[in-house]
Formats: structure tokens, sequence, C-alpha cells
């Protein structure tokens, strides 16, 4: 069994959170540890927070062999490396991510502290996430489970004392890949001088303007060759304004941990796994 859907946040969250993800997996139990499905996870321009009720999954960050087993909840900042999720027969993922800005304002917590890296929810936020965590195997249906983990963001956002500001307005629109971004600009359209921006920026987002935006390309051209598997990755360079096929490639590299083709053809497999799984 696959289930994922997408679900919109309650109006009062909206300047906080993007959107809510649950995605759940059931497999055969019996099914070797060796060959469990892992899914590569490319950075993405978002900071989230991961809930796990049931199965906890492994991750494998690119570069090193050693896993770590994850938490009930996590709290992951900006992304920079590959991470490999190795997930168990009975996984559940309950993602929230947050609008640029959003999960800064929303813990207090400077994201360049979480740059690549990931905490444990309930070390930030103390006993107040407990109750999510006893409530979220029990409850009925995954509806119920986004009605809890909201609950607990009402709650939080009840206490934020960090406005929304200009600059995260900016770095919303930096998410657009079409909206060519010129530091001293943006700047300007923050209300700040151009130190001020990258100073603050790195704050409520983990990483400079430049490296925020390097990664909304690379994750735009990915996104559009799973849209059409058939488009040249030298068509998708130009249309993502890469300066040519090279600077596409050194991204991947540096992101990704492999080149294009081999990244996608790694999802390819992911996705074969399940669909052998759900004909059987």
């Amino acid at each position: 069994m696959v289930f994922f859907r997408e679900y919109a946040p309650h109006v009062a969250l909206q300047s906080f959170v993007r959107h809510y993800w649950i995605i759940h997996v059931q497999l055969d139990p019996k099914i070797p540890k060796n060959q469990l499905p892992v899914k590569p996870y490319p950075p993405t321009t978002e900071q989230c927070l991961y809930f796990y009720p049931f199965d906890l999954p492994s991750s494998t960050k690119t570069g090193n062999a050693t896993p770590e087993n994850a938490a009930p909840g996590i709290i992951v900042g900006q992304p920079l490396t590959r991470m490999n999720i190795t997930i168990n027969p009975n996984y559940l993922m309950l993602k929230v991510s947050f609008q640029p800005g959003g999960l800064f304002r929303l813990l207090g917590v400077p994201m360049n502290l979480l740059v690549d890296g990931h905490a444990d929810l309930e070390a930030v936020t103390g006993k107040a996430v407990q109750e999510v965590y006893e409530r979220l195997p029990d409850a009925t249906n995954y509806a119920a489970m986004i009605r809890l983990v909201e609950a607990f963001l009402l709650r939080q956002a009840a206490q934020c004392r960090q406005a929304e500001l200009p600059i995260d307005l900016v770095a919303r629109q930096m998410l657009q890949p079409s909206v060519y971004h010129q530091l001293d600009q943006l700047a300007h359209d923050a209300c700040l001088s151009t130190r001020q921006f990258e100073r603050k920026f790195r704050e409520r987002l983990g990483v400079s303007p430049k490296l925020f935006t390097r990664i909304a390309r690379f994750r735009n051209a990915y996104k559009l060759r799973e849209l059409d598997p058939n488009r040249s990755w030298i068509d998708i360079a130009y249309d993502c304004h890469y300066y040519d096929p090279n600077h596409l490639i050194k991204d991947f590299q540096q992101f990704a941990g492999t080149n294009p083709s081999q990244l996608f053809n790694e999802e390819l497999a992911h996705r074969h796994f399940f669909s052998r799984s759900l004909s059987r």
C-alpha cells in the first residue's frame, strides 16, 4: 500500500507553512533489510518538521557510510547534501514544509545553526510536542493526523514573537525560477542594506541568498525532467538559465553527489520497486 497526499495549512498558519505532506508506505514485513527501498532526497529550498509515528526510517548522507536513525519528530534545516532514506515496512512520514523564514519565526531557532543538519524536535520545544507523539499512532485517519500536528503548530504560533518581515516575502519570490535575482535589488525590496540582507537571510533561512538561489534552480531543473522524462538535459539547462550544461552538471554533483541522469535513474528504480510491490 502506498498513499501520498498534500494538504493545505490552516489560514492562521499560511504565513508560516507552505503545505503538509503525508506519505504512507506499507510493505511486506518479510522483506530482508538489505532489500528495503532506498529513496534519494536531493536538497530542496525548504526547512521542515518531520513526524514518524510508526517505523522510524534511517538515513545516510552522501559521503557518509554510517546510517542515522530518525527520532519521532525532527527539525530539518536547509539541506545542502543528498540524503538516502531507507524506508521500513510500516513507514509514515508527515512533513510540515515551511515558508521561507517561517520555521525561524515559529521556533525562534536561527536557521544557520541547522544548515545541512537536523535536531530532535522535543529537544527544542520540550514537552509541548509529547502529546502529538502519543496521539499520532492512534489517529483514525490521515486528516486527523494533520489536525493533531496543526493544533501543535497553532499553539506555537500563538507564542511567536517574530514578525513576518519584507525579507520573508522577498525570499518567497526567490523560489520563482523565472525571476532574475540581483542582490542589490533583493536587499532594496527587503528594505535593508546589502550587508543587512545577507546577515538576516542567513539567520532566517540558514544560507546565503546566492546559495539559496542555486538550490532553487537545481530543484527546478530536476522537476522539469520529472515532468518530461524525454526532455534533454541541455534543453533544461538553458531553460533554467544555466550558462551552459556543465554548470548544471556541477550543481548536480555538488547537491546530489552524482550526475543528472544517474540521479534520475535512481529515482526511477525507486518507483519501479513500488510498482512491482503493488502489482503483486
